[in-house]
């Protein structure tokens, strides 16, 4: 019985080792995660900035909370800021005072705003991929607390997933199909 066993498990394990890719093959970089998890982020939110209607930007759910186009604005904010706070420089034409560049943003059309979603998106994801692992290890603080990079990272996708999720509610709301899946 006992011999059958361990039969049995060698099948098993000869089988999935046979059909295994090569170990290196499967494993990813937490920094070719994150780089690939942005470009998905862009393509999304970027894909959804353009279904919604223009005249759709200023809707909100309820008094209190952001309007798409609000929700599109912080995101291309964060997507420019965050990473100077990483210690990269700010993209030319951005406004070093937050606000300014809100106001900034706020004054721009539908296509212009898509346009620099885009464009931020770029910037983060140029940002991540382009750091050595010392960059990353480096501790700063992030949402008030100590970090490695990496982990602010972690802590920025994390904080951008809960817009997308916002920004996907918004679009059922206003009965639009998020286009990735139509």
């Amino acid at each position: 019985m006992k011999a059958l066993y361990f039969l049995s498990l060698f099948a098993v394990l000869g089988s999935a080792l046979a059909t295994a890719a090569p170990l290196g093959a499967q494993t990813s970089s937490l920094k070719e995660v994150q780089v690939a998890d942005l470009r998905t982020m862009k393509d999304k939110f970027v894909a959804l900035a353009e279904v919604f209607p223009e005249d759709r930007y200023d809707w909100r759910p309820m008094e209190g909370v952001r309007s798409v186009k609000e929700v599109l604005i912080l995101l291309t904010g964060e997507s420019l800021g965050f990473p100077t706070q990483w210690g990269a420089p700010a993209p030319a034409g951005v406004l070093p005072d937050r606000a300014a560049e809100g106001t900034r943003l706020q004054g721009l059309s539908k296509t212009a705003l898509v346009a620099e979603l885009g464009r931020a998106f770029d910037n983060i994801i140029g940002v991540v991929a382009g750091m050595d692992d010392a960059t990353r290890s480096r501790e700063i603080r992030f949402f008030g607390q100590p970090a490695p990079i990496s982990g602010a990272i972690l802590m920025a996708t994390g904080d951008m997933h809960e817009h997308l999720g916002q920004l996907i509610a918004y679009a059922r709301m206003n009965r639009i199909v998020p286009p990735w899946n139509q």
